[in-house]
């Protein structure tokens, strides 16, 4: 197995050049610090990695810039976007 590992900045694109030049396998940011779109990201090769999109509006957008990872504290908002939430908690 071979490690991965992300840069962990804003994504603009002084950013990704480096982590492309360093050979990164991607960069890690907060959704909050997405100013250069994903695709810039993806067209040297690099994974985009956001997290903190905690609510249903984050989660759309997160989803419209076509992201490869996302990280979330509240997953069952985005499985339910997906229309893959199919899970119900019976209370013992």
């Amino acid at each position: 197995m071979k490690n991965k590992v992300f840069l962990f900045c804003t994504l603009t694109q002084p950013n990704i050049d480096i982590a492309y030049d360093d050979h990164f396998f991607g960069i890690s940011t907060s959704i909050d610090w997405l100013e250069t779109d994903v695709s810039s990201a993806h067209d040297k090769g690099l994974y985009v990695m956001v997290w903190s999109p905690n609510n249903e509006t984050q989660n759309k957008q997160t989803l419209d810039k076509k992201v490869d990872i996302i990280q979330t504290d509240s997953p069952i908002s985005i499985l339910k976007l997906l229309n893959r939430y199919n899970y119900e908690y019976i209370i013992p």
